[in-house]
């Protein structure tokens, strides 16, 4: 039998959460079984797109009633995206029923976010600004492709709409002259801003895409899939990237630059493969029966990881990073 795990107050995580329209509500269900457990406690966020509204909902709650208050605040969140998204839901239903193709030629994006409203009236930005929790939102700047970080200081509701911003459906968002899209396509979520000398050394990712898929065989599932893929990958590369980044580099060889290198644990809570099927697991389905269903598979998720035993995997910075 599995020993079950403990979490120590002195010892926080930090947490990556990946973004994925209305499949949040799967890491809705994660943090919320995580935070019951006592000695639960989280440093720092890195997050994108629906994780980054997960983040900020979770990351505000508990600084107005910890645990009980994240809690509470993931589920207004969530309840309030079945109740304001009905625009976007449309929308993205919609395309998913026509040819992709034709559609997003024929078809501008909406000139008015739907997110907007419910972003606004969810979060106060002026308490995420001073939360304790370190907040790192992901965006996509539009002219390089680069990967932008919006830290505590520089949270802002647009940057929030940014890191969600799908240029096939919403406007392009701009921050102080810049463009930006969803942050999925530079960082889905990004693992570099949690490894810090003084953060924990335990990050758990929780990500809402299978570890193990079966190939697809219709159109519609092959298209979701390219999809999936797009996203994902960036998270992957980054994760292999990390794992080696042990051994030393030519540039710290050549320059006899060998600093010891914190290291830093990964674990992750995937879902199973049929959370991901098309039917009735639609990514913009924000009916709060579907977002209920996804937040129990979310639960049910993190009930099994804390009673697994399940490998890390080691990070750590290249070295150039650390010398220069």
């Amino acid at each position: 039998m599995s020993r079950p795990r403990h979490f120590s107050s002195t010892h926080p995580l930090s947490l990556a959460l990946q973004g994925g329209g209305a499949h949040g509500a799967f890491t809705w269900g994660v943090l919320d079984r995580l935070s019951e457990e006592p000695g639960f406690r989280v440093a720092a966020i890195s997050a994108t797109s629906s994780g980054a509204m997960n983040a900020c909902a979770f990351a505000q709650g508990w600084a107005r009633g910890g645990a009980e208050g994240a809690r509470e605040a993931l589920a207004a969140f969530w309840e309030a995206v079945s109740c304001h998204n009905a625009v976007a839901d449309f929308w993205l239903t919609t395309a998913r029923n026509l040819r992709l193709d034709a559609f997003l030629i024929n078809t501008a994006p909406l000139s008015v976010n739907p997110l907007r409203a419910l972003v606004e009236s969810a979060f106060d930005m002026e308490l995420l600004r001073s939360s304790p929790i370190r907040l790192h939102i992901a965006a996509t700047r539009v002219r390089d492709g680069a990967l932008a970080l919006f830290d505590n200081a520089a949270l802002s509701h647009d940057a929030l709409l940014a890191s969600a911003c799908l240029p096939q459906w919403f406007p392009t968002v701009e921050i102080a002259g810049e463009s930006y899209w969803d942050g999925g396509y530079a960082g889905n979520p990004a693992l570099e801003p949690l490894l810090q000398p003084d953060g924990p050394r335990d990050i758990l990712a929780v990500l809402l895409q299978p570890e193990q898929r079966s190939v697809p065989q219709s159109a519609r599932d092959i298209a979701e899939r390219v999809a999936q893929l797009s996203f994902g990958s960036v998270f992957l590369r980054e994760l292999r990237s990390l794992s080696c980044a042990d051994r030393p580099s030519v540039w710290a060889r050549l320059h006899g630059v060998l600093r010891p290198q914190p290291r830093f644990r990964l674990q992750r809570i995937c879902p199973a493969e049929e959370f991901t099927a098309s039917d009735g697991n639609a990514a913009s389905d924000t009916r709060l029966g579907h977002l209920q269903e996804l937040r129990a598979h979310g639960r049910a998720a993190a009930d099994a990881w804390l009673q697994g035993d399940r490998p890390a995997i080691d990070l750590a910075l290249p070295q150039p990073l650390l010398a220069s």
